[in-house]
């Protein structure tokens, strides 16, 4: 038993009709291993990005939209390194893991 902390930069991006723009996000993730595998409910994590710049630049977001949207690439980078280092079993592993 033990817990893994990592820090990572990813990226979200965002196509708007005349410009893509990569957002990179700040994100710290841990979690608990117990035999190899991911603790399912001991999973924690924290991102972070520059909001206000992105407001202040593209003033038409919207903001909760973009939130979700960041949120939602932040598990899907959180799923796939647990995938990738085999903490987590793809054949057995709930959607709603991460």
């Amino acid at each position: 038993m033990g817990w893994v902390i990592e820090k990572k930069v990813i990226y979200h991006n965002l196509d708007l009709e005349f410009e893509s723009v990569g957002i990179p996000i700040r994100v710290k993730f841990e979690f608990e291993v117990r035999d190899g595998a991911i603790v399912l409910d001991s999973l924690t994590f924290e991102h972070l990005f520059n909001k206000n710049a992105l407001l202040k630049r593209y003033p038409d977001l919207n903001s909760e939209r973009l939130e979700l949207d960041i949120y939602e690439t932040v598990k899907l980078q959180i799923r796939k390194y647990l995938l990738n280092n085999e903490y987590l079993k793809e054949d057995n592993s709930p959607e709603d893991a991460v």
